[in-house]
Formats: structure tokens, C-alpha cells, sequence
């Protein structure tokens, strides 16, 4: 039976110290990672809460436009996708102009 209790007060301190281990990291993590923001607002200044994403795809051809802005930095792409199933939808697609079908809007905010 002494030593059943030696053996649980071991697994006691083990798991006591493991948790404190654990502890520790995640203070030193938050600690770095407080650190690197306050790098960020010094080298870039207020960081802006807005998140905006812009996608459109050119009618009848491959090429895809997107914009966004995400931390006060703007965004530009332009990228060749084909499309596989432009066939199908015949030759002016579901619109003949700007619409939900090619047009595509994200805006995300954090506050």
C-alpha cells in the first residue's frame, strides 16, 4: 500500500510540474507574441481593424482579378485559371455582364 502512494505522489508532483511547465511556455509565448505587435504598430503604426477581399473574374476568358486589403497593406493579383465548365453554361454564361456569377466580395472585420 506505501508504495501504490509513493507512486500516485510521484504521478502528483509529475503532472504538478508539467502543468507549471506548461504554464510557463504559454506566458513566455503571449510575452512574444505582445512583443511582435508592438513591432508591427512601430513599424507600420495603427494597424487598421478592416479586412477586405475583391475577386472578379474577366467574361469569356481565363484571367482572374483579386484585391484585398488586410492590415494596411493592399493586395493585387492577377491570375490564369481556366475554366473547366465554361462550355456548359453556354456562350454568355449565366450573365451577360458584372454579376453574382463573377463578381465575388469578402469582407471580414475584427474588433
Amino acid at each position: 500500500m506505501n508504495e501504490f502512494a509513493q507512486t500516485t505522489k510521484k504521478l502528483t508532483e509529475t503532472r504538478i510540474q508539467s502543468s507549471q511547465q506548461q504554464s510557463t511556455a504559454m506566458q513566455f509565448l503571449q510575452h512574444q507574441q505582445q512583443m511582435i505587435q508592438q513591432l508591427q504598430m512601430q513599424l507600420y503604426g495603427q494597424s487598421s481593424p478592416w479586412n477586405v477581399g475583391v475577386a472578379y473574374r474577366i467574361p469569356d476568358t481565363n484571367f482572374n482579378l483579386q484585391g484585398s486589403y488586410q492590415q494596411g497593406r493592399a493586395n493585387f493579383q492577377l491570375s490564369c485559371v481556366p475554366d473547366e465548365y465554361a462550355p456548359m453554361l453556354g456562350p454568355n454564361g449565366f450573365t451577360n455582364g458584372v454579376g453574382p456569377g463573377n463578381l465575388g466580395l469578402s469582407l471580414n472585420l475584427s474588433i
